[in-house]
């Protein structure tokens, strides 16, 4: 077993019970830990709202942004590294009095351009938007660098957007695929080589609520239920994303997490995963662990994803800030199980 990913947010209420949690019940395994996002960060890219709906260099109509004819694009400051560095003395704390492990590094996880464009933006301006926000982003990127030393640092970007309309859910603003890859792959390259790189290949988390990457519900029982109402048909959209990622950026990937769904039961949904061609340095972890389910769960998909990808690690399909408590309780469980089994205790070469 590789080991286990965290992918940003945790449902506790504050940094240090985030680091504590993880310590305690993670540890070994995970190696990379986030603050938990807390606060108003558990609403991931909303927190940018203003950015686009309150910029006096976009027209919003019924609610969407989009580019004013005559008027260049700008954004004020983009800020993900204030709350990051003010994390991070909380963070060296608990590695310096031995909650968490010596050799963990503090994760910080970005949503892409794409992502916040997609939420805010008419299609039709998203490039042009999502190219200015870029800009507006990487000064961030960079003091975030500046000020946490990059050895102890891992950088992950945020993909489900771009995971959604390679399925095809979302259109494409861009000329295609390979735009999208080239575009994100640039944020990659913002990366200190001395930081690691990682990208959380998403489908959104399908145990609350609507979201745009859900799917329309097809009836008012399915509505009221909440929850996935569209499924990724198998791993080919996560297996196009990580081997393009792979062409077009152009240092090291240190990992990918690949969210999955639970009702990926049969040998044909993972098959794709035999396509894989990232290089032999970067890890792989497959969000298989899902609370419904559990341990015996796990172990299904697991002895399935084995016959097309030797090794990889494991992880939720979304943040563990998206479960309830009971929920929480449930996969810390499974991890738990899943280690005192030893289950890819055969498998021992990286994926290559």
């Amino acid at each position: 077993m590789t080991g286990f990913y965290l992918t940003g947010s945790i449902n506790v209420p504050t940094v240090d019970d985030a680091f504590t949690l993880v310590g305690e019940r993670l540890q070994p395994g995970v190696t990379r830990v986030p603050d938990g996002e807390t606060g108003d960060r558990a609403n991931w890219v909303l927190t940018q709202a203003d950015h686009f709906l309150a910029n006096d260099t976009l027209d919003v109509v019924d609610g969407k942004a989009r580019v004013k004819p005559g008027t260049a694009v700008g954004f004020d400051e983009i800020d993900y590294h204030s709350v990051a560095v003010e994390s991070y003395v909380s963070f060296r704390a608990a590695r310096d009095d031995g909650r968490l492990a010596p050799d963990t590094r503090f994760l910080v996880s970005i949503p892409t351009p794409f992502n916040a464009v997609n939420s805010f933006v008419e299609l039709d301006s998203q490039v042009e938007v999502a190219l200015a926000y870029e800009e507006a982003l990487r000064p961030s990127v960079e003091r975030l660098q500046e000020q946490i030393p990059p050895t102890d640092l891992a950088v992950q970007w945020d993909l489900p957007t771009e995971l959604a309309t390679v399925e095809g859910w979302f259109p494409n603003p861009y000329s295609g695929v390979e735009a999208i890859l080239t575009a994100t792959a640039r944020l990659g390259d913002w990366v200190h080589d001395d930081a690691e790189l990682t990208f959380h290949l998403c489908y959104g988390d399908s145990k609350f609520g609507a979201s745009p990457f859900m799917g329309d519900p097809p009836d008012a029982a399915a509505a009221a239920r909440g929850g996935r109402h569209i499924l990724p048909r198998d791993a080919s959209a996560i297996v196009t994303v990580a081997n393009g990622l792979s062409r077009h950026v152009g240092r090291r990937i240190d990992a990918f997490q690949a969210a999955t769904v639970a009702a990926w039961n049969r040998r044909a949904h993972w098959q794709p995963l035999a396509g894989l061609a990232i290089e032999a340095d970067t890890e792989f972890f497959l969000g298989l662990v899902h609370a419904d389910d559990g341990a015996a769960g796990a172990r299904h998909r697991i002895a399935l994803a084995t016959q097309f990808l030797p090794e990889f690690g494991l992880s939720t399909e979304c943040g563990l800030g998206r479960h309830s408590d009971d929920q929480l309780a449930d996969v810390l469980t499974a991890w738990s199980e899943l280690t005192a089994a030893d289950l890819f205790a055969a498998s021992s070469a990286r994926v290559g």
